[in-house]
């Protein structure tokens, strides 16, 4: 196990089971604190969405703190004003799910190419999808146009890949379920 501070981001992913970025922290890391940015600008005149953030958060921290993993909220008006501050911590490793919006993918390179900068152990998570875009070509290696063939092929490919990726969910839940005893 490594000693360093496992930190996971969330962004809005606030999944305990089959969460890739928490399950690898909580595997190589015998510290592992959960990290939130509130950015207070995005849920101006936005009641409802801040109602369920606040509970989803709240769910989530109960849930991790059972694990023995804290979850920090910090306040801040852009991500890049919390990473400037977070890249001058010193042994700690970072991990996240992929949110697929253009700002984010952004973000994730150039925070990636700071974190190799500086040393700092990262890595990045397949978000909510099965798989992803560059995983799936036809035989000639090139993008499918049509739907039918890239599905039949996604799914191959799931089905090969997955059944020995859900054999290590199944491990990870069983060292969750005995982290929650």
């Amino acid at each position: 196990m490594n000693k360093n501070i496992g930190v996971v981001w969330l962004r809005n992913d606030f999944r305990f089971i089959k969460n890739d970025a928490l399950i690898y922290a909580c595997k190589n890391h015998e510290t592992v604190s959960a990290l939130y940015i509130y950015k207070k600008k995005e849920f101006k005149n936005r009641s409802a969405q801040q109602w369920w953030l606040f509970q989803s958060l709240n769910n989530f921290k109960n849930k991790l703190e059972k694990l023995n993993i804290t979850l920090e909220v910090i306040e801040a008006e852009s991500y890049k004003v919390i990473f400037e501050k977070i890249l001058k911590k010193e042994k700690f490793s970072i991990y996240w799910n992929k949110v697929y919006e253009p700002q984010y993918l952004l973000f994730d390179k150039k925070i990636s190419n700071s974190l190799k900068l500086k040393n700092i152990n990262f890595k990045i998570f397949k978000g909510n999808l099965l798989n992803e875009s560059h995983e799936i070509k036809k035989n000639d290696n090139t993008p499918f146009k049509v739907f039918t063939p890239f599905w039949r092929t996604a799914e191959k490919y799931y089905l090969e890949k997955g059944f020995k990726k859900n054999e290590k969910i199944k491990s990870k839940k069983k060292k969750i379920k005995k982290l929650k005893k």
